[in-house]
């Protein structure tokens, strides 16, 4: 391997990172002091948060629905040939973890989640085929999960991560489709290589989709959006700056990212980026490839709606610019020999929480930081829920303003109080400690 001086000294900050900042492992069959917590969930959310509660000796209990081999979560699941779209050093869910390059694959990621596990010692506290079911408190508040036997806890923390099992819509007439279909994680084995290939979808798994088929040597490939999304470059300079807008929100110096990105970035395809949408609205797909392919003819793509399946391809429904989702276009045959669903993933349920954690208008994600349900704050739902901007996410922590006049923002008034309140009392209160720790 080609020696980096740029790597090398990115290994040189991982490693001080991780001697720095974190907390030491507990010594094989310790008995740990602190509250009992249980983490559902042994994804890359799940074991980064028992190995952090097991670090600072609170005694940990982590439920798994699957086997050994889920451990990673959504990325124990997904294509070999998956990789991070942004940097890794913004991707960074534990101090321990080392990456050996800017842009990790799959197998790296499950690697550093599978090494975080074991330096924690979480095999010893892992119930693997046990799927939560129920979530309940005793006479005495401590928490049950699915039945006693399980133990008793004073803290929850459900970790199921965003994406569940791969979403794949039955569409019109696709039955009659004479060519092959997958879904974009089910691609390890498969190969585009000589054939027409229609991805339907439009976001990062689109990309990704996109990715491989070019690479496994497609002749045309053709992807069918209903949206417009933005596209960033795969930058670690340009995304981290990109990133340093602290209110997660469209301000009124957006337009100016946006116009250098429609400048140098899109150029001869503007007509790609959203038109009334802005930057920061929702999460930007960063892919730096994709224009290129698009340029050397190798990829379309098409702005549309999906009207039906044909034995040799699809009807599109092609929409102008600004023309809404199912609004008036012009359909077109797109021909093709093999479909790749893009269409993401279902995102699972927390209702096996108590259904006091569902009562409107604080319904998820509507709860304080968009991780304690109000009636219940020993419950940290950690990384399940639907993000907001980072102001209203990080407001009592940074001290800006702490009440939402947006409505569709709610801010729980009392929760902020009650939560500066124990903040004040120095952690006297199990959720904050919680809080704290995570």
């Amino acid at each position: 391997m080609k020696f980096s001086p740029v790597l090398w000294i990115y290994s040189w900050i991982q490693w001080a990172l991780d001697r720095l900042l974190s907390p030491t492992p507990p010594p094989p069959n310790a008995r740990l002091s602190r509250p009992r917590i249980a983490v559902i969930g042994a994804g890359l959310t799940g074991v980064a948060a028992a190995s952090h509660c097991v670090g600072h000796g609170f005694d940990v209990t982590l439920f798994e629905a699957g086997d050994e081999n889920s451990i990673g979560g959504i990325w124990s699941r997904v294509n070999n040939t998956s990789g991070l779209q942004i940097h890794s050093i913004m991707y960074r869910f534990h101090p321990s973890v080392h990456w050996s390059k800017g842009y990790p694959d799959r197998q790296q990621i499950v690697s550093q989640i599978t090494q975080l596990w074991r330096r924690y010692g979480l095999q010893e506290r892992t119930k693997f085929n046990t799927r939560v079911t129920s979530v309940t408190q005793d006479g005495q508040g401590r928490w049950i999960i699915n039945n006693p036997s399980n133990g008793r806890f004073d803290g929850v923390i459900p970790a199921i991560g965003s994406c569940g099992d791969p979403k794949m819509p039955h569409m019109e007439n696709q039955e009659v489709f004479q060519g092959e279909i997958y879904h974009s994680s089910r691609l390890d084995g498969k190969t585009a290589q000589g054939k027409k290939a229609l991805i339907i979808g439009g976001g990062a798994s689109a990309v990704e989709a996109l990715e491989f088929v070019v690479h496994t040597g497609a002749a045309k490939t053709s992807v069918l959006a209903r949206s417009e999304k933005w596209i960033i470059p795969r930058n670690a300079i340009i995304d981290s700056l990109l990133a340093f807008n602290i209110f997660g929100q469209e301000t009124m110096f957006s337009w100016i990212p946006e116009k250098l990105l429609k400048i140098f970035f899109y150029r001869d395809l503007e007509d790609l980026a959203p038109q009334h949408e802005g930057l920061f609205t929702e999460t930007p797909m960063v892919n730096s490839d994709i224009f290129h392919q698009i340029r050397q003819h190798k990829a379309e793509w098409l702005r549309g709606d999906i009207v039906r399946f044909i034995p040799n391809g699809i009807i599109f429904n092609h929409r102008a610019r600004g023309v809404p989702k199912g609004g008036p276009g012009r359909q077109d045959e797109v021909k093709g020999d093999m479909v790749i669903m893009a269409t993401g993933f279902t995102r699972p349920s927390l209702s096996f929480l108590p259904k006091e954690c569902f009562q409107s208008p604080y319904e998820p994600p509507n709860w304080y930081l968009q991780t304690f349900p109000p009636e219940h704050t020993s419950i940290c739902a950690n990384n399940c829920t639907r993000k907001f901007p980072h102001w209203h996410l990080h407001a009592p922590a940074s001290r800006v303003p702490s009440r939402s006049s947006d409505s569709a923002f709610p801010v729980l008034d009392e929760e902020v109080d009650r939560h500066d309140e124990m903040d004040k009392s120095k952690g006297t209160n199990r959720s904050v400690r919680l809080f704290h720790l995570l």
